[in-house]
């Protein structure tokens, strides 16, 4: 059984004694073997006689006692040109414990305000193997502006979403693994989009804010625990030999009425409506592993009734976290799903949404009478 590792909490954060341990035996080990490589190397080939003295080689020393006896002997030298050998792969071994010991997983952490200007803070434990950066994508200004027209304003949020890609990828590329945090009220179609253009090729990591604990202001790292809470779906089929679209609901923070849909939903439309069978007033997401049962559950759900040809859009609504827009984005593509629209609900409706197939803002008519 895996010894557990020691602790000693110091107000928020604690200290990892079994860690610090090892380093200390890794870094001693490795100046000890070193020592030795030269003794050795020194006792075989009479150079580096400088050296000795710095080294503590000397007639009074305990090594120099022990490796002269050793040469001195019939077979010293092999003897002593095993010890050698055996030293170097001992110093190697050392080495490369001490490169684990000091290097972290490369993380990048997306940072993405919508509504309002807000500053993020981790828990340091949760982070402690990964070496983490950090990238902002802001856009509240576009959000709270007033004066912008609702189809520029949409645009917009498209463009800076696009213009954050090519930086995003850049730290794909050089190995780092991406993380989202993000409370995007007022704003979840872009985090669906950006999840939908980063799509699902590596794990991502999903920072949660802790809704039961109002002195807690850190995101958290979703841990990987059992699923408590089982999604709930209610179906409502279409004719399927006349043409309809396919409307996605996704209730885990509140409910989705039908008032709030008008304008959305369509005399043909089918209709999958995901949720929990008690009434729901707080986000019911606490873990990366419920997150994608729940995510995957969805997609099984859409994946048959998208591929009948009288089944043109999938429209979806969704009333969940922003880290759970941004983990369903990421399993949706242009090969594996028909034309997607995703809505933002804003004061009695789904006022508007992105197409993030085409990449283009979609509006509610409802709104515009």
């Amino acid at each position: 059984m895996r010894k557990r590792a020691i602790y000693i909490k110091i107000k928020k954060y604690k200290v990892k004694w079994n860690k610090i341990l090892v380093s200390f035996v890794s870094v001693g080990g490795l100046w000890w073997s070193l020592k030795v490589f030269f003794m050795l190397f020194y006792e075989l080939s009479g150079t580096l006689k400088w050296l000795m003295p710095v080294i503590d080689y000397s007639n009074d020393s305990k090594y120099y006692y022990i490796i002269n006896s050793i040469h001195q002997m019939e077979y010293g030298k092999q003897i002593i040109c095993i010890l050698l050998v055996a030293d170097v792969i001992l110093f190697i071994g050392l080495f490369l414990l001490i490169i684990k010991q000091n290097t972290a997983k490369k993380l990048l952490i997306i940072e993405h305000t919508s509504s309002q200007n807000m500053s993020f803070s981790y828990n340091k434990e949760e982070l402690a193997e990964y070496e983490e950066k950090r990238f902002q994508i802001n856009q509240y200004a576009t959000i709270s502006n007033q004066a912008l027209p609702l189809v520029e304003k949409v645009s917009l949020l498209i463009t800076e979403i696009q213009n954050a890609l090519p930086k995003i990828n850049e730290y794909i590329n050089r190995g780092y693994q991406i993380g989202y945090a993000g409370i995007p009220v007022g704003n979840i179609p872009s985090a669906f989009m950006l999840g939908f253009e980063l799509d699902d090729a590596n794990k991502k990591l999903y920072f949660h804010k802790n809704r039961f604990n109002p002195s807690d202001d850190d995101f958290h790292l979703l841990p990987d625990m059992p699923v408590q809470i089982r999604l709930h779906l209610d179906k409502k089929e279409n004719n399927l030999n006349e043409p309809g679209k396919l409307l996605v609901l996704v209730q885990l923070t509140q409910k989705i009425n039908d008032y709030d849909l008008q304008g959305i939903i369509e005399e043909n439309d089918y209709v999958l409506k995901y949720g929990i069978s008690d009434n729901i007033d707080y986000d019911i997401i606490n873990s990366a592993n419920q997150t994608n049962i729940y995510v995957q559950q969805i997609l099984n759900g859409i994946a048959d009734i998208q591929k009948h040809p009288n089944i043109s859009t999938i429209k979806i609504c969704i009333a969940a976290s922003s880290d759970f827009v941004f983990a369903l984005g990421t399993k949706f593509s242009t090969t594996q799903n028909i034309e997607t629209v995703v809505y933002q609900f804003s004061r009695d409706w789904y006022e508007w949404g992105i197409n993030v197939t085409k990449k283009t803002p979609v509006l509610n008519q409802v709104g515009l009478h």
